[in-house]
């Protein structure tokens, strides 16, 4: 096979989702600063479609943010929306300063300078670059919060600016305090800036004198201190979530260099996936030693993961580990493990503290579990790792010098942001790195989609909380379907809302209230484990269609045949087993006064399918242990329990309101 390798990081996804912006030619302006900023008609400094024109996304959509780009001396810019996100462009490698200013008036607010570089070194077309409100206040003050306090300066400031946010939001009675919802400083407020003494800056934002500064233009008085740090961290949590995943080592060389060829595309670093060994040093994974390979193992996985709007993330993932396959001392690629090793099945239970979501690296002192066989001596732990460019987490220097753009004569300083991990089974010690990528980003939820008590009036219908039952069904109609009771929660998160005598195929709810445990988990009214299994990413607004878009991921023993199901990941694998369409939930018959009136579809409005990763190793592995010719003697016998459940690898899903004569149940309710 040829030794042909891919280009970082673009090849590892399809997003069926592009997010997009749009831009047109701005016009000259005075450059004389005591007669304010005009001629402001463009988000964008550049054609976004350019390879060096870089589109960002802010977390907390503000349209209206006046912004200049360091390449363009001559034209100024604001922040646009563009259906469910703010945007605005400048190039690649540009000093973004952003401040509010009239076009009328001298006075101006600055909200910070950013470098681009130190947030994305490269252009992701499918994942636009996300800004957000601590990097504004670190751009004020020029320090990275040390941690998520009030007590920081920066995060002090950054709440400053969810004030000034908070309060445009909440003029005329638009919004509700701590709402996150689409707000604009249009070029009119904008203008009466003139009503203020001075100009804001780090300083006033600091020490709180803007607050009494800002009076005569906008009160922030309104917006307290509890409530302003609330939404920091929800925004913090907002540019948190995605789709994570990790891949087989499908590039991983054996020690000869022989890597599986890769269909068009383009010569570059490929990325070793998550593979180590039972050796101290990863470089020796494939160096068969003195025992020539008698004591070397191998292990490889793979996982998807799901971060939530509260800052929890769950998942599931497969590994497999054993004897390399060794030829004339050559040890093969360790993707051979998949044609002779039995796939185990890793869990992700929900976990919080593991990430660190300012700096967005691994919490090295807390890191991330993944669950074998519930014996948590045998945890795989991501013990390391860093989000390069807000999407990448890099498995060696190669990886992380592509996705920086680093040079080979630069040095490499970065060693503790690659991805690593390690376990101890069965008196093996084993370690090894991993690529992790961030897919599908998640936007706010619009107030006319997701209602709930907070952010509708008096005498108003809302929907969420939200109870339901989805239905599994699988391709194989030997396997009865299943139900399963859901609650999608005011946060916008999902747990399962599981009656208290529940048999393997009826998990229906009873839609019973559940308290959060210490360890993510929720045990409900009568005493039953409740257990988080997605979220929403954001919504969908027409005539005729107001959908939530949901993703789902059904990782515990609790779930029998569906445990391992993926929902609405809305991702392709670059191995191909994984192809998981978007889902959403039309919830527009129920806002209108229909109770039952909800349906669940992919983004096409078709039926949605679901994948189970966990099931379709092992269908893999029990088709070579029946194969004609298999040596059985190498391989562990499936059990009857294995086979059935490995049928159960695909199917789709449907959804019903839960039942309306349970009056917890009552999917429309009105606020007093």
């Amino acid at each position: 096979m040829m030794n042909k390798k891919i280009l970082l990081p673009f090849a590892f996804s399809t997003l069926a989702i592009f997010l997009h912006g749009c831009g047109s030619e701005s016009t000259k302006i005075n450059e004389d600063p005591t007669k304010g900023v005009t001629g402001v008609t463009s988000n964008t400094s550049c054609n976004v479609t350019a390879d060096d024109c870089l589109q960002f996304v802010l977390d907390y959509p503000v349209a209206g943010l006046n912004f200049d780009c360091s390449s363009d001396k001559v034209n100024h810019f604001a922040t646009k929306l563009d259906s469910n996100i703010v945007t605005g462009a400048c190039k690649l490698g540009d000093t973004i300063t952003f401040y509010l200013q009239g076009a009328d008036s001298p006075r101006k607010i600055s909200l910070g300078t950013i470098q681009l570089d130190k947030i994305t070194k490269i252009k992701v077309a499918a994942v636009p670059t996300r800004i957000r409100i601590v990097d504004l206040a670190s751009g004020l003050t020029g320090q990275t919060p040390a941690s998520l306090s009030m007590s920081d300066n920066t995060i002090r400031v950054a709440m400053a600016l969810v004030k000034i946010f908070q309060s445009q939001s909440i003029t005329n009675d638009l919004n509700i305090i701590g709402d996150i919802q689409p707000i604009e400083f249009t070029t009119e407020k904008k203008n009466t800036l003139a009503a203020i003494s001075r100009d804001i800056g780090s300083t006033e934002l600091s020490s709180g004198a803007y607050a009494e500064i800002l009076k005569p233009w906008l009160d922030v008085s309104k917006v307290n201190d509890d409530q302003a740090f609330a939404v920091v961290t929800q925004l913090l949590n907002l540019s948190n979530m995605g789709v994570w995943y990790a891949e087989l080592p499908l590039f991983k060389a054996g020690s000869n260099g022989t890597t599986v060829e890769v269909p068009n595309e383009g010569s570059g670093v490929a990325p070793d996936g998550f593979f180590g060994c039972n050796r101290e040093l990863y470089k020796d994974c494939f160096n068969i030693g003195e025992d020539k390979g008698a004591s070397l193992r191998h292990m490889m996985g793979r996982f998807e993961l799901l971060t939530d709007r509260q800052g929890y993330i769950i998942g599931q993932g497969q590994q497999w580990r054993g004897s390399p396959v060794i030829t004339n001392s050559i040890v093969s690629p360790p993707m051979v493990l998949l044609t002779n090793t039995k796939p185990d099945k890793l869990q992700v239970n929900a976990q919080k503290d593991w990430f660190n979501i300012i700096s967005q690296e691994v919490n090295q002192s807390q890191p991330l579990h993944f669950t074998l066989n519930n014996n948590s001596a045998e945890d795989v732990l991501i013990t390391q790792g860093k989000f390069i460019n807000g999407t990448n987490i890099a498995s060696t220097e190669a990886v992380y010098r592509q996705l920086t753009k680093a040079k080979s004569t630069d040095p490499f300083n970065n060693a503790k942001d690659l991805g690593l991990w390690q376990q101890s089974i069965a008196g093996v010690n084993y370690k090894g790195v991993t690529d992790v990528y961030r897919l599908n980003p998640a936007s706010y939820l619009p107030k006319d989609v997701f209602t709930t008590e907070a952010n509708v009036r008096s005498g108003q219908r809302y929907a969420f909380p939200l109870y339901a039952t989805l239905t599994f069904k699988f391709q194989d109609a030997s396997i009865s379907p299943v139900d399963l009771g859901i609650v999608i929660d005011e946060h916008g998160d999902i747990r399962t809302d599981i009656k208290k005598d529940a048999t393997a195929t009826d998990m229906s709810g009873s839609c019973a209230k559940a308290e959060p445990q210490a360890d993510g988990s929720y045990i409900d009214e009568y005493g039953v484990a409740q257990y988080r299994v997605g979220t929403t990413g954001g919504a969908l607004y027409s005539a005729n269609d107001k959908s939530i878009t949901v993703r789902m991921i059904f990782a515990n023993p609790k779930f029998g045949a569906i445990d391992g199901v993926l929902l609405g990941l809305n991702f392709t694998s670059l191995d191909g087993q994984t192809n998981i369409s978007g889902a959403k939930i039309n919830v527009h018959n129920l806002l209108n006064g229909q109770a039952t009136g909800i349906n669940l579809t992919n983004f096409a409005n078709n039926t949605v399918s679901w994948l189970n990763n966990s099931a379709l190793y092992l269908t893999t592995y029990i088709n070579i242990y029946d194969k004609e010719g298999t040596d059985k003697s190498k391989f562990i016998e499936p059990t009857a329990q294995e086979r059935a459940f490995a049928k159960g690898y695909q199917g789709t899903a449907s959804i019903r309101i839960a039942d309306q004569r349970i009056p917890a149940c009552n999917a429309i309710k009105v606020k007093s």
